[in-house]
């Protein structure tokens, strides 16, 4: 058991929570929503310089801490408790999340961390991913595929749905929520911590865009509808009313 202000937490009852050793500020992880961007943000106000491989950031056990279930790292504990930091996360529109999501991890072989769900995809659940592949059918195999899934929480985390990976509805309170497209919002928020002119720089910088495969051409009417399915919730707190974004 974990307490944070008070509050006590099970394993399994937190987000993934990233932060540094100085700022008081804390990333919620949200994968495939600028989750590389917001690291780089992280450790950027936190040493005044950025990190010398934006995507190795995810592997390194030193740029940044973390707090994640099931087992709580103690010194990163003793350090979340002295910062009290304030705590922000990115979405995404659930459409664009989940093509870019399967363009990088299912239908490319970039990442080699994927192979074994990629061999899972496509020798038991017959998604076509070999070289001739459509791109489109593909994703639409895999969009009927995830639609079927009986636990939304086992699905890995780079298409759970958005409210699932936040753990919102539970104890633990986000502070800010941005939505991706809202670059004023995003301009905003980062002034406050490195000022505007660097907050403009750094969010022109390109994180994570090495998808070979292009998105025309994949969206069908029926993958929409499908991801409307599967998202309904990430649609109805960050999307479908622009002033009703979770908190």
């Amino acid at each position: 058991m974990l307490q944070i202000d008070g509050k006590n937490y099970e394993p399994g009852e937190l987000p993934t929570i990233v932060f540094g050793q100085v700022k008081p500020l804390a990333y919620v992880l949200n994968p495939k929503s600028a989750c590389t961007l917001a690291l780089n943000f992280v450790f950027y106000v936190n040493h005044g310089y950025r990190y010398f491989d934006p995507i190795q950031i995810h592997y390194s056990r030193t740029a940044l801490f973390q707090i994640k279930s099931p087992e709580f790292d103690p010194r990163a504990i003793f350090v979340f408790r002295g910062l009290k930091p304030k705590s922000f996360s990115i979405v995404r529109d659930p459409l664009q999340r989940f093509v870019s999501g399967f363009l990088s991890k299912v239908f490319s072989d970039d990442d080699l961390v994927y192979r074994p769900y990629r061999d899972t995809l496509t020798s038991l659940h017959g998604i076509d991913l070999s070289p001739e592949a459509d791109p489109a059918r593909s994703c639409l195999a895999f969009a009927r595929w995830l639609a079927g899934q009986a636990d939304s929480s086992k699905i890995d985390v780079h298409f759970r749905p958005q409210v699932l990976n936040l753990q919102l509805g539970h104890r633990f309170t986000i502070d800010t929520i941005l939505r991706l497209e809202d670059r004023a919002g995003l301009v905003a928020f980062f002034s406050q911590w490195i000022g505007v002119e660097k907050a403009e720089w750094f969010l022109s910088l390109r994180f994570n865009e090495h998808v070979k495969q292009k998105k025309d051409g994949i969206v069908t009417d029926e993958l929409q509808q499908l991801v409307r399915r599967i998202y309904a919730r990430d649609y109805e707190l960050f999307y479908d009313d622009a002033k009703k974004i979770a908190s």
